[in-house]
C-alpha cells in the first residue's frame, strides 16, 4: 500500500473505495491499492474487518497465491466499474450496462455470504469475518463496498454526489452534505487548498507584473 496518507473523505463507502487511486483521471500519481495484502489492509484501516479475519484472509492468500491473485483482480475490476457507474451519473449520462452488471454480480455474491441483522435501529448486513477454504471467501474485503454501492445505486441520493475538479483536482468522487450543496473539492485540506494557494500565488504574481508595468 502507498504509503501517502488515504484521505477518507467521500461520504460513503464505496465512494471512498473508488477513491483509492489519485487523480482520478489521467496519469496515476497515486495508488494505494497494488497487491492483495494492500487490499486486506485497506479493508482493515476502515474497520471493515477485524484484525483475526485480516489475518486469516493473508495466511489464505499466502497458501494460495493464485487465487489471491484473481480475487485482487476482482477487487480492482470492481473499482473501475463503480468508478464509471457513478461518474455518469455525475455527469447526467446513463451507466454502462456492463458496469451495472459488474455490481450486480458483486452484490450476488457479497449477500451470498452476508446476513441481514437488526442494526442501530434498523437493519444491516453481517459478514462472515472467517476467511475459509472457498476461493471466493478471499472477496471478503470488498463485500461491505458492494454492499453500500448498491444502497447508494438504489436509495441515494444520486444528486449529491460530485467530482472534485480535474483541473487542479483529484477528480475523486464525494457525496456533498452541504445544506447549500457548495462542495466544490475533495477536501480543503488537499485539492480546495492547494488550488486555493495556487490562484492566491497568480494573484500576487500578476499585481507584481502590474506593478512593474
Amino acid at each position: 500500500m502507498n504509503d501517502a496518507t488515504l484521505a477518507r473523505n467521500g461520504g460513503a463507502l464505496c465512494l471512498d473505495y473508488i477513491n483509492t487511486v489519485a487523480p482520478r483521471t489521467g496519469p496515476v500519481d497515486l495508488e494505494w491499492l497494488n497487491t492483495y495484502p494492500d487490499l486486506v489492509r485497506w479493508a482493515r484501516d476502515g474497520d471493515l474487518v477485524d484484525d483475526a479475519a485480516a489475518s486469516g484472509l493473508l495466511r489464505a492468500a499466502a497458501a494460495r497465491p493464485a487465487a489471491a491473485r484473481v480475487a485482487f483482480r476482482t477487487a480492482i475490476d470492481l473499482r473501475e466499474g463503480l468508478y464509471r457507474l457513478f461518474a455518469a451519473i455525475v455527469d447526467n449520462t446513463a451507466p454502462a450496462d456492463a458496469d451495472l452488471e459488474v455490481l450486480r454480480h458483486a452484490f450476488a455474491t457479497a449477500t451470498r455470504h452476508g446476513r441481514l441483522l437488526p442494526h442501530a435501529g434498523g437493519f444491516g448486513w453481517n459478514w462472515d469475518a472467517a476467511a475459509g477454504t472457498e476461493p471466493d471467501l478471499l472477496d471478503r474485503p470488498w463485500w461491505p463496498v458492494a454492499a453500500s454501492a448498491m444502497e447508494l445505486l438504489t436509495h441515494g441520493p444520486l444528486d449529491r454526489i460530485k467530482q472534485c475538479p480535474t483541473d487542479g483536482g483529484c477528480s475523486w468522487l464525494f457525496l456533498d452534505a452541504t445544506r447549500n450543496r457548495s462542495r466544490r473539492w475533495c477536501s480543503m485540506d488537499d485539492c480546495g487548498g492547494h488550488n486555493k494557494a495556487r490562484r492566491q500565488t497568480d494573484q500576487r504574481r500578476e499585481a507584481r507584473r502590474r506593478t512593474r508595468v
